[in-house]
């Protein structure tokens, strides 16, 4: 399962990586109370709305849907920007600032983020008026986004991503309220599939991703939960399986389940069979220690790989 969360656009954490690195949670967000529209999974296209909105006969209406769909960037379309207090200067979002002032800065002592809920003003982007932030421009009466969270200062026009604000968490997140659940353990946004399944770590989603190193509570890429309860990038782990390394970054247990690890533990079993020891090594014995069930154990030298007597993988090193 991936998973994000949303004040900012980021989701919320997925399934347990198995067979074939299977992931079955959602990757957008879901809506909050408080917000002056509710998502639908039957929710019209927004230009769809936009032209019904053109067709309307309540002023009201057709006020609070002005200029739907018609704003926004890349991360998100919504009908106002945020006033940085940081550089006091306006962007879309969080992520256009920081892009700008931190990914892009050439000079280090500039360089800083964006704290979305720092953020105390907005420009309407239909009639530039400049206000306190708000669900709804103070002037043209125009909703600033579909999706609204004034805890977050987070908006949002597409209600696909089923946004919703997870008070535990601190954060809105995507995917739907109905399909996740917080860990207070792990401190985090999980998907209903792994309630009774996960292995808990204290604040499992709060480190960077072992493998790219983004912090992956505030990421907005789709994330997994690994059997051994850590979490990486969704890509991260698939780049991992590209080559061939189906291990954990940080604990070494392996990630893949099922049928994938049997074949490559049989596939070593061949390789070892092909590949005879020197004669000087034959009778050698080395002390082993298996990486995923942690048993310790004596067993013939072999330069290929040594398999675990307990749990029969090659996921071993020596002690």
């Amino acid at each position: 399962d991936s998973f994000q969360d949303v004040s900012d656009g980021q989701p919320a954490a997925g399934n347990v990586v198995g067979e074939g690195l299977s992931s079955s949670g959602e990757s957008d967000s879901g809506d909050e109370e408080g917000s002056w529209a509710t998502a639908s999974s039957e929710e019209k296209p927004l230009e769809q709305v936009f032209q019904e909105r053109d067709a309307s006969t309540d002023p009201a209406a057709a006020a609070l849907n002005r200029g739907l769909g018609r704003f926004g960037c890349d991360h998100y379309r919504r009908r106002c920007k945020l006033i940085a207090p940081c550089c006091d200067e306006p962007f879309w979002c969080r992520h256009c600032h920081n892009a700008v002032k931190c990914d892009n800065e050439q000079d280090p002592q500039k360089r800083h983020t964006l704290d979305r809920k720092a953020v105390c003003e907005v420009v309407c982007a239909q009639c530039d008026t400049r206000q306190p932030v708000s669900e709804a421009c103070t002037n043209c009466a125009a909703a600033f986004g579909r999706y609204t969270c004034l805890k977050c200062n987070f908006f949002d026009d597409d209600l696909s991503k089923q946004q919703y604000h997870c008070d535990d968490c601190g954060i809105c997140r995507v995917g739907g309220r109905e399909h996740y659940f917080h860990c207070q353990t792990c401190n985090c946004c999980y998907a209903i599939s792994l309630r009774d399944s996960h292995v808990c770590i204290q604040n499992s989603m709060h480190h960077n991703c072992p493998v790219c190193f983004e912090y992956l509570f505030e990421s907005i890429k789709p994330i997994n939960v690994m059997p051994c309860g850590h979490t990486i990038h969704q890509a991260c782990l698939r780049q991992l399986a590209d080559h061939h390394s189906y291990i954990c970054p940080v604990c070494n247990k392996t990630y893949m389940n099922g049928g994938s690890m049997s074949r490559l533990w049989n596939h070593i079993d061949a390789m070892v069979a092909q590949t005879p020891m020197p004669r000087e090594y034959q009778d050698m014995r080395v002390q082993v220690i298996c990486n995923d069930c942690n048993v310790q154990f004596e067993t013939a030298f072999h330069v290929v790989g040594h398999r675990c007597t307990t749990c029969g993988g090659y996921n071993t090193r020596r002690v």
